[in-house]
């Protein structure tokens, strides 16, 4: 039997016509009236149905570990979409910023405003560390688990600003066993392991001034792992931003 002082899973579209976006959206509500943070998950689906992190969250919730928080979780659509946004894409990005966010702060009225945390996994884990950069005002925080730097050869570490917000705060993880290089085509740029772009991601936003908390966990491109290590992640970027 569900325990009725977890919050439930509640289910939201969000959309913008003129950005040909629809989305649905996941909340796990905070508690209500009272100040909190918010907590942006891309690849909603994978979070939920395949991390299983929905219990983790209410657990860590319930016990104290996080201040009061509210979690959202937004669906990437299908491979084909995610493909398409999660590669340091402009319009995405509107879409986040200019649409998803408001909604949200609309929402959930006891939101802190510009105290947002972003986070992904692969692919969606280059989208979070992207989105931070772009959108600084939205998302001081940001969680990179096993983040995809590598995809179109490194193009996160060579088009970064010039410097990070200094409340900027990144934590980066990746597997230890992460590192398989794709084989190219000859004449195409190379591509680098998950474990070398994820560390060359961590020291280009060193560079520019962020903080960054690197994690080497043992093990590969796995939900377990990326499940495990969310208590201290969030823990982590959450606590210092009280």
């Amino acid at each position: 039997m569900a325990n009725p002082k977890q919050p439930k899973l509640e289910k939201h579209t969000v959309a913008d016509a003129a950005m040909g976006y629809s989305r649905t959206v996941w909340l796990l509500r905070g508690p209500a009236g009272r100040s909190q943070q918010l907590c942006l998950f891309l690849d909603g689906e994978l979070y939920l149905d395949k991390m299983k992190a929905a219990p983790v969250l209410n657990a860590l919730a319930a016990r104290g570990t996080l201040p009061p928080v509210t979690f959202a979780f937004i669906s990437h659509d299908g491979m084909k979409a995610r493909e398409h946004d999660y590669t340091c894409n402009d319009r995405f990005g509107k879409f986040i910023a200019e649409k998803v966010i408001p909604w949200l702060e609309q929402e959930i009225p006891d939101v802190r405003p510009r105290q947002h945390l972003i986070g992904g996994l692969s692919l969606s884990g280059l989208a979070a560390a992207w989105l931070a950069l772009q959108y600084p005002g939205n998302f001081p925080y940001c969680l990179c688990q096993s983040g995809s730097f590598w995809w179109n050869d490194e193009y996160f570490t060579k088009t970064a600003p010039q410097r990070a917000p200094a409340d900027a705060r990144f934590w980066l993880s990746v597997g230890d066993q992460e590192t398989e290089v794709d084989e190219t085509p000859p004449g195409s740029p190379p591509e680098v392991s998950q474990i070398v772009g994820v560390n060359n991601a961590c020291r280009v936003l060193k560079y520019l001034g962020a903080t960054v908390h690197y994690h080497e966990y043992h093990g590969g491109h796995s939900m377990p792992c990326w499940r495990d290590e969310l208590n201290h992640a969030l823990a982590w970027l959450l606590s210092r931003s009280n």
